[in-house]
């Protein structure tokens, strides 16, 4: 079964935001359930089903028809993209548009050499967006800021965007295009510093909020930004019962995910590294 169909079936057959405080309060007795045969299956389906439809969460929204733009374009990572259309495409009635700033279709191939089908162009796309999302990269995105018509693509689609979005680098095209000035903003900690060029205020978190600018930090932050998105379209309960469906329970082996906790050689090693993609950014945001 398709992964969008088994989130719509699981959501309203109740086996996921309804049935998450029993399955805790089962967990903490440590009790086990045998298998259910079909018809109890069923029956406890209709029964979750009925009682997530009576969830009094005010902010809690089942069906939604919201309009989310995510950019493609040459040499983006892959992760950024794919770690929030996961979430962003499991919220039911949402459509997405894996948007190409070319005149056709063509596969688009991301810096890590995956090749993704865009579904429209910029003319096919809806004027009026709940959320652009902007992916990040290395050299891809560099050629990107370099790139006039992504640019002013980025530019005309968050005129009237509800949330201009980021994650990584993509915080930079986000700059680059004139969105960032006196906001807070963030991006991979390599490239955060940066930001200040744009007149954004570089704040080193996980996911920033600033007005209806959302950016989240380096490639994995993107799961975390895209849980605080769900949260804001459709409510808490929603975005838990989509983190408990992708399982996400963080539990790295090694404790050397950001700058101030990984091994001083490790940090300095990587920064030196990609010091001339940085410096070749630099040059990205103010031409000579």
């Amino acid at each position: 079964m398709e992964r969008r169909q088994f989130t719509k079936l699981a959501l309203l057959g109740g086996a996921l935001a309804p049935l998450l405080s029993a399955c805790q309060t089962l967990a903490k007795e440590n009790v086990k359930t045998p298998p259910l045969t079909k018809a109890e299956a069923e029956t406890a389906s209709k029964k979750a089903h009925a009682e997530l439809m009576a969830v009094k969460d005010g902010g809690f929204k089942m069906m939604g028809e919201e309009h989310i733009a995510m950019l493609l374009y040459p040499g983006f990572t892959a992760l950024d993209l794919v770690g929030p259309h996961y979430l962003f495409s499991s919220m039911m009635g949402a459509k997405i548009y894996l948007l190409t700033t070319g005149d056709d279709l063509a596969p688009i191939t991301c810096g890590e050499g995956l090749t993704f089908v865009p579904t429209h162009t910029a003319s096919d796309c809806p004027k009026a967006l709940d959320i652009l999302f902007v992916p990040g990269g290395a050299n891809g995105t560099l050629e990107a800021m370099k790139n006039p018509a992504i640019i002013d693509l980025i530019a005309q689609k968050a005129a009237f965007a509800k949330y201009i979005t980021s994650v990584c680098t993509g915080s930079l095209l986000l700059g680059k295009a004139g969105l960032l000035k006196g906001k807070k903003a963030t991006s991979h900690w390599v490239t955060l510093d940066l930001l200040a060029e744009f007149g954004a205020i570089p704040t080193r978190q996980r996911v920033v909020w600033d007005g209806n600018v959302v950016t989240g930090g380096g490639v994995t932050a993107g799961i975390d930004f895209g849980l605080e998105i769900v949260a804001a379209l459709r409510g808490k309960l929603y975005a838990e019962a989509l983190q408990l469906q992708g399982e996400y329970d963080p539990a790295p082996p090694f404790n050397a995910g950001a700058p101030d906790k990984a091994p001083a050689f490790v940090r300095d090693t990587l920064q030196g590294m990609f010091a001339p993609l940085v410096e070749n950014f630099r040059r990205a945001i103010k031409p000579s």
